[in-house]
């Protein structure tokens, strides 16, 4: 059974949830093969916006399936990855400025100036987020809240059912 929701509320929270961590596992894939990693990363609202380096796999799986999910804490979260190119392009200085304040000049620059020509942001924005509740202070799930963002729906079921 679900339990519509309130989606303002949901999503709310699920920004305080962004906001408050710096690191998040991303998953990706290419040709059958899933490949899972940690990232460090910003957030803006419910965008999630990390930095990469185009010779790695995961800039590789992510230009070629844009498709992508991540966790962290108790929430799965599916979207759509896009390359937004150098740090340093114009257009790219405001989330530049966003990382240097969260984790320093320092963490940046050390990869930048090792790496310029490689230095990437990419931008996820999520479609699903799926987070397990619990209730009474227990160790046990008790339920799935979902934030179905292309939907514009949040509910919550105790049911554990295959979703679609």
């Amino acid at each position: 059974m679900k339990t519509e929701l309130k989606f303002d509320e949901v999503k709310e929270e699920k920004v305080r949830l962004l906001e408050k961590n710096e690191y998040a596992v991303l998953a990706t894939s290419l040709n059958n093969r899933v490949t899972a990693r940690t990232v460090t990363y910003v957030s803006e609202g419910l965008t999630i916006i990390f930095y990469t380096l185009t010779s790695l796999k995961k800039f590789a799986q992510i230009e070629a399936n844009s498709k992508v999910a991540l966790c962290l804490d108790n929430a799965s979260i599916e979207g759509i990855a896009e390359i937004l190119g150098s740090p340093h392009k114009e257009e790219n200085k405001r989330l530049l400025e966003i990382f240097k304040k969260k984790f320093g000049e320092d963490w940046f620059d050390w990869f930048d100036s090792n790496y310029p020509e490689l230095s990437v942001f990419v931008k996820v924005t999520p479609t699903l987020i799926e987070s397990y509740i619990q209730k009474d202070n227990t160790h046990a799930p008790h339920a799935l809240e979902y934030l179905d963002l292309q939907n514009k729906r949040a509910y919550i079921t105790t049911e554990w059912e295959k979703e679609s």
